[in-house]
């Protein structure tokens, strides 16, 4: 009786300190959803000949001669942040912590549907520092000049300027930092997918362990620019010494670990005030958190949750409630913060760390005094002009001149923003990027929490829908304004679109027809010799055609601009004019391309769009109007069509089903049966 009574308590005892699961109360948002967005961020600032062959169809491949200047493939890896530039520091740092995040939570991963799609790009970090890290004594960790890359507003997929292999780590110019956080998340990835795909995991912890011995050999901290500049290598050399240790259970490790401690002046009775946070330039945190289960040193313990404790009590505030560490990157602290506590919190179950990390979490998510969520896409109200790049979809100089401030073309999901001031305050302004900058470091933390509230707050929720990260077709129109107009002829403004960005691509062979009604001048006899033609204004070197007939028994021609030497993205403006100075009869009323036309830009379906002279968009005088959606030579005969998107060419841009004949839809939207001797007429609307 007695020894049942000790089990009881026992289970009692168990049941008190392992974190319970509890359902979502009704005012908790859904943790779940934010927690699967986070980690489609990622997906977003994939580089390399691969990006778009995820979830992101709006992206495509990019940067694929990087490390070619060195005579090496260094394709691959993660834009930073709303750049392109492949830095060294942050990027291994948030792999390791994004890494660490699946590690601690992996069965929360797998639970919600996200397992698959975190290895994914876990995988897509291992492969790149292994391709960096060629030889045992070379570890190339930048790609990508900064200041020139910033001086860059456009997609990934448009920037050609050449990019420099930036900075090598050597034994003569070491890397300590970035190579131990490499080996970091190379020893995890060996601990995430060993049971999955052994041979890639020895492959990782293979390196991982040069990596780490490049890094103990040869010291020193990394570059960065002006962007990047390490304090101390100590602590990523211990972050890789920790987690080598936990992958091979080799004592050596461990043993690197205090003598670094050592080197760090934390050893004896002297203690350390651990008064930041996990980031891009400062694992110690997550060294202390994790060292104080692993090590039977009390010290350790001690300092990790005296950490804790200035998190929760002793940081300052804003008024409404969020932890504030920093001015730059405001929300990333508290979110990587709450990753860290929530994981003592799964070690310890004492409600405190949960209760820290929910706070944290809910403002970031919309408790707070704006009523606004500080991650892209997630609630109603959220932020609509993120500092990045690809989502911006503009491309500011030649060809298109568009302006970044203007409405984004794409909704970058998960994303973090550095968020609000100490004031509660935020700017949604592209341009004060304090408020509005991205990038993978604020993110890294940031998954980490949401898989930890996922696991405890999240019972019964599940992600929700994404809309806009699907391809869509291209699309066409022009804009048209009336410059000038006299008895001698016309001037007209026009905006050519060609809406390219799923994935963003220039486009060639583009042209725009002007039609006319010269019937003003049949009395006299139409001679075109009479007519001049002239290109006012083009960024894009547009050349205009003489006058030519379209309709000569109805006095209908045309004049056919065209651009044969350019490359055309977005946007391209033309002032042309067409002018008759002998016949002075012009008549601008009854011409088919200028009705509508006023001293305003206005879309203009008379001027249609032409590519490789298949009509893309627009009427002819004709009244014949279709729409291309497939690939077409000058033939006009479809030359390739990508069967995989043909689902995207039957919907419209509302997602509704266009009534086509030649194929059969089922529920879903997708096609089963194609007439393939149609296909040409189904691809033309």
């Amino acid at each position: 009786m007695k020894r049942a009574m000790v089990l009881i308590m026992l289970v009692i005892y168990m049941v008190g300190i392992i974190p319970q699961p509890v359902m979502a109360a009704e005012n908790d948002f859904n943790y779940v959803d934010a927690f699967a967005k986070s980690i489609l961020f990622y997906e977003a600032n994939w580089c390399g000949p691969d990006a778009g062959n995820n979830r992101i169809k709006w992206r495509g491949p990019c940067h694929i001669h990087d490390g070619e200047d060195v005579g090496l493939d260094l394709t691959g890896g993660f834009h930073d942040c709303g750049d392109h530039v492949k830095f060294g520091l942050p990027q291994c740092t948030s792999a390791s912590t994004l890494a660490w995040a699946y590690y601690e939570f992996e069965d929360t991963f797998i639970e919600k549907g996200q397992d698959e799609y975190m290895l994914n790009i876990l995988k897509h970090f291992c492969d790149y520092f292994m391709k960096c890290f060629p030889d045992k004594t070379t570890f190339y960790y930048q790609v990508g000049d900064g200041d020139v890359d910033h001086q860059y507003w456009g997609p990934p997929e448009l920037q050609t300027y050449d990019r420099p292999t930036y900075y090598v780590a050597t034994p003569s110019n070491p890397g300590s930092d970035v190579a131990g956080s490499a080996a970091a998340t190379l020893a995890l990835m060996y601990i995430n997918c060993k049971d999955r795909d052994p041979e890639y995991a020895e492959k990782c912890l293979t390196y991982a362990k040069d990596l780490y011995t490049f890094g103990m050999t040869y010291r020193g901290n990394s570059k960065g620019q002006s962007y990047y500049l390490p304090r101390d290598y100590l602590d990523e050399l211990m972050w890789g010494s920790i987690w080598l240790y936990v992958a091979t259970n080799d004592q050596t490790y461990m043993d690197n670990v205090e003598k670094l401690m050592v080197e760090k002046n934390i050893s004896g009775d002297n203690m350390f005030d651990d008064n930041w946070t996990h980031c891009w330039d400062y694992v110690l945190t997550g060294v202390f958190v994790k060292l104080a289960t692993l090590s039977s040193n009390p010290k350790y313990k001690q300092i990790a949750e005296n950490h804790m404790d200035y998190w929760q009590n002793r940081i300052r505030t804003t008024p409404g409630g969020l932890k504030y560490l920093d001015s730059w990157g405001v929300c990333k602290y508290p979110a990587a913060e709450s990753f860290i506590q929530l994981v003592y919190y799964k070690e310890t179950g004492e409600q405190k760390y949960l209760d820290f990390a929910k706070s944290q979490i809910d403002y970031i998510l919309g408790d707070n005094p704006n009523n606004m969520s500080y991650m892209v896409g997630f609630g109603d109200n959220y932020p609509k002009y993120p500092h990045h790049r690809a989502a911006s979809g503009m491309l500011e100089g030649p060809p298109a001149d568009e302006k970044k401030e203007t409405p984004q073309r794409h909704i970058l999901y998960g994303a973090l923003v550095g968020g609000a001031d100490i004031n509660d305050e935020y700017h949604d302004n592209i341009d004060e990027y304090v408020y509005t900058e991205t990038g993978l470091d604020y993110n890294a933390g940031l998954v980490g929490a949401l898989a930890g509230m996922s696991e405890y707050c999240g019972q019964g929720q599940e992600p929700e829908a994404t809309p806009g990260i699907e391809m869509v077709a291209t699309k066409y129109y022009t804009e048209a304004k009336l410059y000038k107009t006299s008895s001698e002829g016309v001037t007209i403004d026009l905006n050519m679109y060609n809406i390219a960005t799923s994935p963003p691509q220039y486009e060639s062979d583009l042209s725009v027809k002007f039609f006319l009604d010269l019937s003003e001048y049949a009395s006299k006899g139409i001679d075109t010799n009479k007519f001049s033609t002239k290109i006012y204004y083009s960024a894009a070197n547009a050349q205009i055609s003489s006058v030519k007939p379209w309709d000569k028994e109805n006095n209908i021609y045309y004049v056919e601009i065209s651009f044969p030497n350019d490359k055309l993205y977005a946007k391209t403006y033309v002032q042309f004019a067409i002018y008759n100075y002998e016949d002075k009869v012009w008549d601008s009323s009854n011409d088919f391309s200028t009705s509508g036309v006023t001293d305003t830009f206005k879309e203009n379906k008379n001027i249609s769009v032409y590519k490789n002279n298949v009509k893309v968009y627009g009427a002819d005088p004709s009244g014949e109007e279709e729409t291309l959606l497939g690939d077409v030579n000058s033939d006009g005969i479809i030359d390739a069509l990508d069967l995989s998107l043909l689902k995207v060419y039957m919907l419209t841009m509302d997602g509704s089903v266009i009534s086509v004949k030649n194929a059969d839809i089922n529920q879903d939207g997708f096609v089963d049966a194609i007439d393939f001797a149609g296909l040409k007429k189904l691809l033309l609307k």
